[in-house]
């Protein structure tokens, strides 16, 4: 997918998140995050406490090993204001893999619930854009593209508003998830794949799979999912 078709749905995806209510946090405080931040080895920002963090400037990962946003606390609501979190990895040759690929993720989190990810752009990281082994979390209006091995993995929670395309394996991967009103496109392995208690509506799939397979759920007419400009069958 070319950059001039990416740079058009992350415009789509970042007016919404202008427009939405609820783009803003609510009373109470605030804690900005310092693109420049180097908390600890293979961290760039660490989050030891419950609250709502906002990042003031995009944050750019040097190597593909590095984790762009550790959260290790319950209860975190991420705004990513309308930056990105920017790896180094690049998927321009599916399918081709993404090079260089590693162990760094955008934003990870495991054993911890309450998470939000929202408002802006999770690109080129070495491993995913998004890990949240948690049962409870949520991304809205969230760009995940050309991530090395997927563009968000996790176990409960819900995807909405949001684009994943051009990553290195599959768009979205989880358990019991609600997928709602998304766009995933031309990812290297499926653009859902999604066990469990899992539902999908209103998300459009397209050039996944190499134009295999979209997803592995099966989908019903009620739940006007498109695949490849028709309704999933």
């Amino acid at each position: 997918m070319g950059n001039r078709s990416l740079q058009q749905l992350v415009t789509m995806v970042l007016v919404i998140s202008q427009m939405a209510p609820g783009a803003s946090a609510a009373a109470g405080r605030v804690t900005m995050i310092d693109p420049g931040r180097a908390d600890k080895p293979g961290f760039q920002v660490v989050i030891e406490q419950a609250g709502y963090y906002r990042l003031a400037g995009d944050l750019k990962v040097a190597d593909a090993n590095t984790t762009a946003i550790e959260i290790n606390a319950d209860n975190v609501t991420l705004d990513l204001n309308g930056h990105a979190i920017q790896g180094p990895a690049r998927c321009q040759q599916l399918p081709a893999p993404c090079w260089p690929s590693g162990t760094g993720n955008g934003v990870h989190t495991v054993g911890h619930s309450g998470i939000a990810v929202k408002n802006g752009i999770i690109q080129g990281m070495g491993n995913y854009g998004v890990y949240l082994e948690t049962n409870k979390a949520s991304l809205d209006r969230v760009v995940l593209a050309r991530n090395a091995h997927g563009g968000a993995v996790f176990f409960g929670g819900s995807i909405s508003n949001s684009v994943a395309e051009a990553n290195g394996g599959d768009g979205v991967f989880g358990v019991d998830l609600k997928v709602r009103s998304n766009v995933l496109r031309g990812n290297q392995m499926l653009g859902l794949a999604a066990y469990g208690n899992s539902t999908f509506s209103n998300n459009q799939f397209k050039g996944n799979n190499n134009n295999a397979a979209q997803t592995n759920l099966k989908p019903l007419a009620a739940d006007r999912n498109v695949c490849n400009a028709a309704p999933c069958r």
